[in-house]
C-alpha cells in the first residue's frame, strides 16, 4: 500500500518520483513496459523478484532498471515503511538529449535489473532530487530535463559504457528470458498463475497454453510437485526447522494448506513424515 507519493512530471509523464509503501506483500514495479528507471532506497528493505532472479535491496542501495516485469517483494521478518526515490527514463524524451538509435547497442550489459554502487556524487544527485519533490514550486520543464540528462552521463559514467549512446541504447533494448528458465527459476515462489503469467509477460491464457506444451501438464500440478519436492528436503534437511518457515520457502500461503495438500499427497502430514524419515536414518 502506498502511503505517501510525490511526482514531477513533464508532458503528462513522470519523471521524478517518492514513494513511501507500508502493509505490502507484493507490488507490480510501477514504471512502463518501455521505461527505464533508476531508483536510490532510501529507507527499508525489498526484494526485485525478476524472471530469472530475486535481488535483495537494502537502505541505501541504488537500482537500475532495464524495461521488464518486475515485482517488488517485503522480505521475511521485515515490516516498516520502505521509501524509495525514482527517477523515470523515457525514450522519446532521452532520444533528445542525445540524437541515436535506441534500438541498436554495442554495449549489451547482460542484465535486466540490478544494483549500482552508489557513489557521492550519485547520492549527491538523489539528494537533490528528493530537495526537488519536496519543493516542487522550485521546478521548471528545462531542469527537469536538465536533471535527467546529468543523470543519464553520470551513470553512463559509472557504468564504464564505451559511450553515453551506447548505454542509452542498452536501457531500452529488453532483456530475452528463456521461457523454461523462468518457471523453474520461480516454481516455489508463492506466486499466482496470473502472476506468472505477467512475469513471463504473457496473458493468462498464453502462459498455460505454452507451459503446458513445455512441460506436459497443468500450471498447478506443476508448481504443487515442486513446492512439494523442496518441502521434502527441507523437513529431511534439519529436524529443527519450523513448519511454518518451510511453509515460506515453500512458496504456500498457509500452514493449513500446506498440511493439507502435503497430506493428500503423502497420506500423513509433514510433522509425521518427518518423524518417519528420522527413524529410518
Amino acid at each position: 500500500m502506498v502511503n505517501d507519493y510525490k511526482s514531477i512530471q513533464i508532458e503528462g509523464k513522470t519523471v521524478f518520483a517518492k514513494a513511501v509503501f507500508s502493509n505490502f506483500l507484493r507490488e507490480i514495479k510501477s514504471f512502463s513496459a518501455d521505461e527505464a528507471c533508476f531508483m536510490f532506497l532510501s529507507k527499508g528493505s525489498f526484494n526485485l523478484r525478476t524472471p530469472d532472479k530475486v535481488i535483495p535491496f537494502r537502505q541505501g542501495d541504488g537500482m537500475l532498471a532495464k524495461c521488464g516485469n518486475y515485482y517488488v517483494e517485503r522480505p521475511a521478518g521485515t515490516d516498516g515503511n520502505l521509501e524509495v526515490i525514482a527517477v523515470y527514463f523515457h525514450p522519446v524524451m532521452v532520444k533528445s538529449f542525445f540524437p541515436t538509435d535506441l534500438s541498436l547497442a554495442n554495449f549489451k550489459p547482460d542484465f535486466d535489473a540490478s544494483q549500482f554502487p552508489m557513489d557521492e556524487m550519485l547520492r549527491l544527485f538523489m539528494d537533490g532530487i528528493n530537495f526537488l519533490l519536496d519543493h516542487p514550486e522550485a521546478v521548471s520543464d528545462n531542469l527537469i530535463l536538465l536533471k535527467t540528462k546529468e543523470l543519464l552521463l553520470l551513470l553512463a559514467k559509472t557504468d564504464q559504457a564505451p559511450s553515453v549512446h551506447a548505454f542509452i541504447a542498452s536501457l531500452f533494448k529488453p532483456y530475452e528470458y528463456d521461457f523454461r528458465e523462468t518457471v523453474l527459476r520461480n516454481a516455489t515462489a508463492n506466486l499466482s498463475l496470473p502472476e506468472y503469467a505477467h512475469l513471463c509477460n504473457m496473458s493468462l491464457a498464453t502462459f498455460k497454453r505454452r507451459f503446458s506444451a513445455i512441460f506436459g501438464e497443468s500450471p498447478t500440478q506443476f508448481f504443487t510437485k515442486e513446492k512439494l519436492k523442496k518441502a521434502t528436503e527441507l523437513l529431511a534437511a534439519n529436524p529443527a526447522t519450523r513448519i511454518s518457515d518451510i511453509v515460506y520457502d515453500c512458496g504456500f500461503d498457509t500452514v493449513t494448506h500446506f498440511n493439507k495438500v502435503f497430506k493428500r499427497e503423502f497420506g500423513i502430514p509433514p510433522t509425521s513424515w518427518r518423524l518417519s524419515q528420522n527413524a529410518k536414518s
